[in-house]
Parts: C-alpha cells; sequence; structure tokens
C-alpha cells in the first residue's frame, strides 16, 4: 500500500490531475498581459480618433481632455499617462494627416527647391493644420515639452529636403560652406509665418522670391515694382540708378 500511496502522490505531479489543474493557472498571467495590452492599444487609438474628430468640431482652443476622455470611452487620467499635455496629444493625432509626399528629385535644383517649397506650403495650409497651427505653436512655445513632438512631425519633410541640398553641395552646384540646414529654415520660418500670423498662403511669387534669395541671392523685390524695374536693378532691389 506504501508503494500504491507513493504512486499516488507523486504521478499527478508529473502527468495526473493537478498538473492539468494548474495549467490555466500558469497561463493566466500571459492571458492578463495581453488582454491588457490589446486593450490598451485600442484605447490609445480611440483617443486619437476622438481628438481628430473634436478638432474638426470644437477647434484646437476648445479641445480639452475632458471632451475626448468621453468621447473615447476612457478616463482623463488615462490620457494624462500617454500625453504630457494637449499639444502632444494632437501632435500625434496628426501624424497621419499631414501631407508628406516625396519630392521627385530632377537633377534641377532650383526647380527640385521650388517643389519643395510649394510642399511645405501645402503642408501648413492643409486643413486641419492651417486652423489649429497659430495655437499649437504658441502652446509648443510655451511647454517645452512638445516641442520635440513637433519637430518630429515634421522632420521626415524637413530632412528629405536637408538631404537633396546637401547632394547639391556635394556636387557643387552650392558653395561648399553652405548651412544646407539653415537654407530649409529660412524658407520654411517664412511659410509657417504667412500661414500662422497673417493667415494667407504664399502664391507662386513668394516661391520664386524665396528660391531666388536662397539659390541667386537676390533680395525680394516690392509686387507692385514693373518687371522692367526690377531687371534693372542690383540683385534686384531697387529701381534703376
Amino acid at each position: 500500500m506504501a508503494h500504491t500511496g507513493r504512486h499516488a502522490v507523486d504521478a499527478p505531479r508529473s502527468q495526473g490531475g493537478r498538473s492539468d489543474t494548474m495549467i490555466p493557472e500558469c497561463a493566466e498571467p500571459d492571458r492578463i498581459t495581453h488582454d491588457s495590452r490589446r486593450r490598451s492599444q485600442e484605447s490609445h487609438k480611440a483617443v486619437l480618433r476622438a481628438t481628430k474628430d473634436l478638432l474638426g468640431e470644437v477647434g484646437y482652443q476648445r479641445l480639452a481632455f475632458d471632451g475626448i476622455a468621453r468621447r473615447a470611452g476612457v478616463s482623463k487620467a488615462t490620457i494624462y499617462r500617454w500625453w504630457p499635455n494637449k499639444a502632444a496629444l494632437v501632435i500625434e493625432s496628426l501624424r497621419g494627416e499631414v501631407p508628406l509626399p516625396a519630392i521627385d528629385e530632377t537633377g534641377d535644383l532650383e526647380a527640385d527647391l521650388r517643389t519643395a517649397v510649394r510642399l511645405t506650403i501645402d503642408l501648413v495650409s492643409a486643413l486641419p493644420t492651417c486652423l489649429i497651427l497659430p495655437a499649437l505653436l504658441a502652446d509648443v512655445i510655451e511647454d517645452p515639452t512638445g516641442t520635440g513632438a513637433f519637430a518630429e512631425l515634421i522632420e521626415p519633410r524637413r530632412a528629405s529636403v536637408v538631404n537633396l541640398l546637401e547632394r547639391a553641395r556635394l556636387a557643387g552646384r552650392l558653395p561648399p560652406d553652405t548651412d544646407t540646414s539653415l537654407m530649409v529654415d529660412i524658407y520654411s520660418g517664412t511659410v509657417v509665418y504667412l500661414a500662422a500670423v497673417n493667415r494667407t498662403a504664399p502664391d507662386e511669387a513668394v516661391v520664386d522670391q524665396l528660391v531666388s534669395l536662397l539659390l541667386h541671392g537676390r533680395l525680394p523685390v516690392s509686387q507692385g515694382l514693373a518687371p522692367a524695374d526690377r531687371e534693372g536693378s542690383p540683385s534686384g532691389a531697387a529701381g534703376p540708378a
């Protein structure tokens, strides 16, 4: 009987009923972790969807975490756990909405730079970006934690143009000491200022003048001057002598 009793105790540990009952208990933490991760991802997507929807309905300034939480079906604490402020949340929600078509390089530096400027204009003029840009920039400036997220939003386009200009510099089509990064900042800053502050999308005349300034050092001229006046002026900056 002792021998039988020993088997009655030992067998369940390796192949009997007790090991079977232990399997669900051992697997339970993995199942909970998987379910929690899935619910977390679903909540994250729901918050981003709610943010984009409410941006279109109430605008950036009236957008609040309370309303986003109600629309997404999550707690406000959940939103704060993922995003430190409204600017960071809005920037992430816009990532898939920002038009960033590739620049098809032609080998003509002037034409390619003109394309890059136009695409930047399209970027800041597109809905809903153009409607929220002033308030969003104000929040980013006030709270530096949003600066990195905003830079990350526009970095793919910025990097593509810097690389384009760098290839031109290395090929001798730009002076060897050209600061290609600053070139991009010059035209991008102008476009953002006109769109965010003046609330106007730069036209083709502005595109031409920015490209001429960057590549040929020609100072911008008043749109009121006749073409003959521009051609007769030194660097296009003043009237004929």
